[in-house]
């Protein structure tokens, strides 16, 4: 046991954390005398900022924008997952259902035994009701079984319940199956078994007396999918289903989820696992840090990815200017009257500017395998101090082996493609990227096109601005709109069966049939004409852009030929990304160019120190945990605004919050922002005002991270997707 907590605690202390982070420079505080002017400025590194992916415009830049401080705690960030029928789920029921044989009418019960006289007697009633009275001996073979090879499935079940209703849990049934013709072997058989004729299965169905603490392990819930809401705090979705999967002896892919959830966040989702109890799924849930399972519920489907209309958010934005008030209403009006614009955020191109996820993703459409590999190992002064280590062992040395063995556990892609560069040779990159898995590969592709939608969005807005022009793409009438993010799960999905594995009959050879698929996908939308707009039927929220790929429509514009442009500035076109390995084909999609919040609402909170809790949790709220009071007016040192919204699939909360600052959102600028209004409120106050770094640490509540965690694409999320 020590042991383990002893490793336990490692792994703790070892998960990405910045050294050099100032709220955590510990053993410098002593030098700074108490004296926030002494403090040394955050280390700069080269983060990627919004205008490097081609975020750059707003639907009002007119509109006051205002300060305040984003995810400087995990619980100023808080996502609920909108399900199919518009409710928010809520983390509120911690009941783990047990199963439950519904009784059988004791008058029903005796129709079934005279019935059943013929398979079972007297007798062998009276062989089971002494088994069952029987104390568990494990040196014998406590059993009774009956020959049920003339007996129907119907009447088979019709016993099974005998047995449960009537000795429930001190009895076990199993039917087995056995053919005769495998008892005895093929040389002893006297008629050679290409002669034989077919023999009938055998049936026996064995009563047993089962250890303590086992009983019957079938499956008694009235669904054949258990779904659950997992609320957690600053661990990934990813590696939530992972951990619950390893607990239960399952694949990951056997974990289903609606979306993946903010990290640096406290996030309520919902979870759905094919034939495992509740109570083993509670069990497994113990091996979790800071993650709450509960609502157990049963459906006869799984989840899938795309199975919720959005998200709800709740955020509190820290450190607000109490002058600025009547601005900041201002511009929550104008956000509430024109939306946002639908960029995708920072978070799908990683961390680094030097090494941004499109490059990567260029260099795989271009089929430049080695420069993929170099670039998702190449060294970056945005990597975590173990990380920079491994990176720069590899680039001078080019020994993958050594390299890989440095890593503690296998997560990390950069772990999956130094262990293929080992296997397959170090200069085999195409076969060394394969050991990614393939949802994780793709993110890089699927950056490049979020690059250029972001661009085409920009620019679409800034030549001609909020108004509709003949050629914008809407969905069709009878099409229903389809997310971006599953219908580019779909596509894939279709393209990986295919690649993995072999084609339907006469795939190959039927080129009309492929044709007409393709054109199903281009027949989503249709171009508006002057006629639409003047109908004023349509708005600007109805408008559609493409992202790139073989088999999309274009607008019916000018913007339909910047794809092109820009594509060609990497040396790249529409037909090059039907690539000859269909792992990376791009067939496209379409998102939404503008996006209005749902019920937004705001109010204004007064606060007095950095870790005072602003918003009570789905667990804080279940435990009736209170959350920080707050304080007077005049005792209030701090105000923050608390946002409620909710937004579609994969539509990034960052964005909209961008729309309000009318600044950067990357987490160096929030990291700045921090840090001076905490200088300036010290500075009027008291010099030794300063903040409980050990506790903070501890509880995992930093403030908004300096450094992101490494380059792990399949942890980028748009905020509750």
């Amino acid at each position: 046991m020590g042991k383990e907590r002893g490793r336990g605690r490692r792994n703790h202390q070892s998960r990405p954390y910045n050294k050099s982070n100032w709220r955590g420079q510990k053993k410098e505080r002593s030098q700074h005398n108490g004296n926030p002017r002494n403090r040394s400025a955050p280390q700069q590194k080269s983060t990627l900022r919004e205008n490097q992916v081609g975020i750059t415009e707003f639907t009002n830049a007119d509109a006051p924008g205002f300060t305040g401080i984003l995810k400087s705690r995990f619980s100023d960030f808080h996502v609920n997952e909108i399900d199919t029928e518009g409710r928010v789920l809520e983390l509120n029921d911690y009941t783990v259902p047990k199963a439950v044989v519904e009784p059988v009418d004791p008058q029903k019960l005796d129709e079934w035994r005279k019935e059943l006289e013929e398979v079972i007697g007297p007798d062998v009633w009276t062989d089971i009701a002494s088994l069952a009275n029987a104390k568990f001996d494990p040196k014998t073979e406590q059993k009774v079984e009956i020959d049920v090879s003339s007996v129907d499935k119907e009447k088979r079940t019709k016993i099974h319940q005998l047995v449960k209703q009537l000795y429930s849990g001190k009895l076990v049934s199993t039917t087995l199956g056995q053919t005769q013709a495998k008892e005895k072997p093929q040389e002893e058989q006297k008629v050679p078994a290409e002669e034989a004729a077919p023999v009938e299965d055998k049936k026996t169905i064995r009563i047993i007396k089962p250890k303590h603490g086992r009983g019957d392990n079938r499956w008694n819930f009235p669904g054949e999918f258990v779904t659950f809401l997992v609320h957690k705090t600053n661990i990934d979705t990813s590696e939530v289903a992972s951990t619950l999967a390893s607990r239960l002896n399952l694949r990951p892919s056997q974990v289903n989820y609606c979306g993946t959830k903010d990290k640096r966040a406290k996030t309520t989702q919902n979870f759905s696992i094919k034939r495992r109890s509740p109570e083993s799924i509670i069990n497994a849930a113990r091996a979790i840090r800071n993650v709450f399972f509960g609502n157990f519920n049963f459906r006869s489907t799984t989840l899938k990815l795309g199975d919720l209309q959005g998200n709800r958010f709740r955020i509190a934005l820290r450190h607000i200017a109490k002058e600025r008030q009547a601005d900041i209403e201002v511009s929550l009006e104008s956000l509430k009257e024109r939306g946002f614009i639908n960029y995708y955020g920072l978070q799908r191109f990683g961390n680094s500017a030097s090494v941004p996820t499109y490059e990567v993703g260029v260099a795989l459409l271009k089929r430049d395998y080695k420069l993929a590999c170099e670039l998702i190992l190449k060294p970056r002064d945005t990597d975590i101090e173990f990380m920079r280590a491994i990176r720069k062992e590899w680039w001078e040395k080019r020994d993958s082996a050594a390299a890989a063995a440095k890593f503690f556990g296998d997560k990390f892609i950069e772990k999956k493609l130094l262990d293929g560069l080992a296997r397959f040779g170090e200069t085999d990159y195409s076969s060394a990227l394969r050991q990614i898995p393939r949802n994780m590969l793709m993110l890089y592709p699927h950056a490049y096109q979020s690059l250029i939608f972001n661009r085409i969005a920009s620019r679409r807005i800034k030549e001609f601005g909020l108004k509709l022009i003949p050629g914008d793409l809407v969905y069709v009438e009878q099409s229903e709109p389809m997310e971006e993010e599953n219908q580019i799960e779909a596509a894939e999905t279709e393209a990986a069966e295919t690649d993995e594995g072999d084609l339907p009959e006469g795939v190959e050879e039927d080129v009309d049939v492929a044709l007409e698929e393709e054109s199903v996908f281009k027949r989503k939308v249709r171009p508006l004409s002057e006629e639409d707009i003047a109908s004023g039927k349509y708005k600007l929220s109805d408008v559609v852009l493409p992202l790139p790929g073989h088999d999309i429509t274009y607008p019916a514009n000018e913007c339909g030929a910047w794809y092109e442009e820009m594509m060609a500035e990497v040396g790249l076109s529409s037909e090059l990304l039907k690539h000859k390995e269909k792992t990376y084909a791009l067939g496209g999609a379409y998102r939404k160019m503008i996006i209005q919040p749902n019920d937004l609402k705001w109010s204004f909170r007064r606060y007095n120190t950095p870790e005072d809790t602003l918003i009570a949790s789905d667990f804080e709220l279940m435990k009736g945990i209170p959350i920080t009071a707050e304080p007077s007016e005049d005792d209030a040192k701090y105000l923050a605004l608390v946002l409620e919204f909710s937004l579609p699939t994969a539509a990034y909360a960052t964005m909209l919050l961008r729309e309000l600052f009318k600044q950067d959102t990357s987490t160096a600028t929030q990291m700045q922002l921090e840090q001076e209004a905490l200088t300036k409120k010290e500075d009027k106050d008291t010099p030794t005002d300063s903040l409980p770094i050990e506790e903070e640490i501890a509880e995992g509540e930093t403030a908004a991270e300096t450094v992101p965690e490494t380059v792990e694409p399949d942890k980028e999320v748009a905020e509750g997707q």
